[in-house]
C-alpha cells in the first residue's frame, strides 16, 4: 500500500485544494490552486488563483487561528495562554476525525500491531506535533511551528513548509495583517520549471511579523520545500506516518507519478518532529 498517496488522495476528497497549472474543467466543489509553473519568472506570487470552498474552511480557519501563538524567535521561551491551548485542543479534536488522519492511523495499527483509544492517538499527535522541547539554543520549540508557521533562526526563516502560510503571507488582502508579506528571491534555486503542480521548492525573503515584539522582521529563506494543496490534516498524517514508522517503510515513494522524500529530524528524545519537509527526487 502507497499510504502516502492513499493520505493524498483522502486529503483531496476532504479539505485538501486540487493543484494544478491551469484552470481546468474542475468541479469546483473540490476547490483549486493554480500554481505558477515556471519559477524563474514568478516575480512574486507562486499561487496565481486559488479557490477555497465554504465546506473546507473549518480547516483552515482552525489552523489560522494558531498562527500567532508561538513567538518568531526560536531562542524565546514561549508563553502558553489558556485561550492558545484551548485553540490547539480544538484544532486536534477536529483533525483527529479527518479521513487523512484516520488513515495514518489505521496504518501505523497495522505495521505496529498496536491499537490506540481515542485519547491515545490524542496524546501521540500532541506530542509529535504541538509538546514543547529544548534543543541546543532552542527553547519550547515545537513540530507545529517550525512545519506550519516557521522560525526565526538568526538573519534566516527556518521551517515553513505549509503551502497555505505562504499563500496568505504572499496575498496582504487575505492575511490579518493586511500586508503583503513576502519577496521570491530570483537565486539559482528558482531558476528552473516546475513539473508538477503538487510541489514547490522556492527561495524568497519574508517580513516576517514578530507577535512578541510586534515588528516585521525580514528574514531569508534559501530554499523551502513544500505540498501544495493539502490541508494541515494531510500534512500532519504524512508526517505523523513518517515519524512513527520510520524504520518500518521505504523511505522513497509516489504521489501522482512523482517520487519523494520526507526529511525528517526529531527532538533529542525521538518523542516530538522537529521538522518535515518533502523533496522531488
Amino acid at each position: 500500500m502507497n499510504i502516502y498517496q492513499a493520505i493524498w488522495d483522502a486529503d483531496m476528497n476532504g479539505n485538501g485544494i486540487r493543484p494544478m497549472f491551469n484552470k481546468e474543467c474542475t468541479e469546483l466543489s473540490h476547490g483549486y490552486v493554480v500554481v505558477n509553473s515556471k519559477i524563474s519568472q514568478f516575480e512574486h506570487h507562486i499561487f496565481n488563483e486559488v479557490y477555497l470552498p465554504e465546506h473546507k474552511s473549518d480547516s483552515y480557519q482552525l489552523v489560522q487561528a494558531l498562527f500567532d501563538n508561538f513567538t518568531l524567535n526560536q531562542t524565546s521561551k514561549e508563553k502558553i495562554l489558556e485561550k492558545e491551548s484551548l485553540e490547539v485542543e480544538e484544532f486536534l479534536r477536529y483533525v483527529i476525525q479527518t479521513p487523512p488522519i484516520e488513515i495514518a492511523k489505521q496504518y501505523i495499527k497495522r505495521q505496529i500491531h498496536k491499537n490506540f483509544t481515542e485519547e491515545e492517538w490524542y496524546t501521540h499527535l500532541y506530542d509529535l506535533w504541538f509538546r514543547p522541547f529544548n534543543f541546543e539554543s532552542g527553547k519550547d520549540l515545537t513540530g507545529f511551528e517550525h512545519v506550519f508557521i516557521g522560525e526565526q533562526k538568526g538573519k534566516n526563516l527556518a521551517g515553513h513548509h505549509f503551502w497555505y502560510k505562504h499563500w496568505l503571507e504572499e496575498n496582504g488582502e487575505l492575511n490579518p495583517l493586511h500586508k503583503d508579506q513576502i519577496d521570491i528571491n530570483h537565486s539559482k534555486n528558482n531558476k528552473k520549471v516546475a513539473c508538477t503542480p503538487d510541489f514547490i521548492s522556492v527561495g524568497y525573503c519574508i517580513n516576517a511579523y514578530d507577535y512578541e515584539k510586534q515588528r516585521y522582521i525580514n528574514l531569508l529563506k534559501k530554499k523551502c520545500a513544500f505540498f501544495v494543496g493539502v490541508s494541515a490534516e494531510g500534512l500532519m498524517a504524512m508526517g505523523t506516518v513518517r515519524a512513527m514508522l520510520q524504520d518500518l517503510i521505504p523511505e522513497e515513494f509516489s504521489i501522482n507519478n512523482s517520487c519523494y522524500k520526507l526529511g525528517l529530524y526529531m527532538s533529542p528524545d525521538g518523542k516530538s518532529i522537529r521538522t518535515l519537509y518533502p523533496f522531488l527526487l
